[in-house]
């Protein structure tokens, strides 16, 4: 899997946002369009090849104007449709500046 994969079948509208995405949207102030953004401007920072996954991190602008790093699990099973299994905005203790890398756990 790979980000220009994942960009064009957005592109096309072949995507799903899941309900987890939604939930964690909605706890943390963004939204679908938000995703999206952040697919357009991140690139896969892990890969879960068992699970067909990548974790994207990119930059969307919330509702207050502020650019925020956005995470969002991609799954593609289906060739033709990309799915947002679940989106949220990475928590600083648990990732490094700027987010793209997982800090070591001591």
């Amino acid at each position: 899997m790979d980000i220009e994969t994942i960009r064009n079948l957005v592109l096309r509208n072949r995507y799903l946002v899941k309900q987890h995405s939604l939930q964690h949207g909605l706890k943390e102030g963004f939204g679908p369009s938000h995703i999206v953004e952040a697919i357009h401007s991140g690139r896969i920072i892990e890969e879960y090849p068992d699970d067909y996954r990548a974790l994207v991190c990119g930059q969307a602008t919330l509702e207050d104007g502020l650019a925020a790093y956005v995470h969002v699990v991609c799954e593609i099973n289906d060739p033709d449709q990309v799915e947002f299994v679940t989106a949220y905005i990475p928590v600083e203790a648990e990732w490094e500046k700027p987010p793209f890398k997982r800090k070591k756990r001591r």
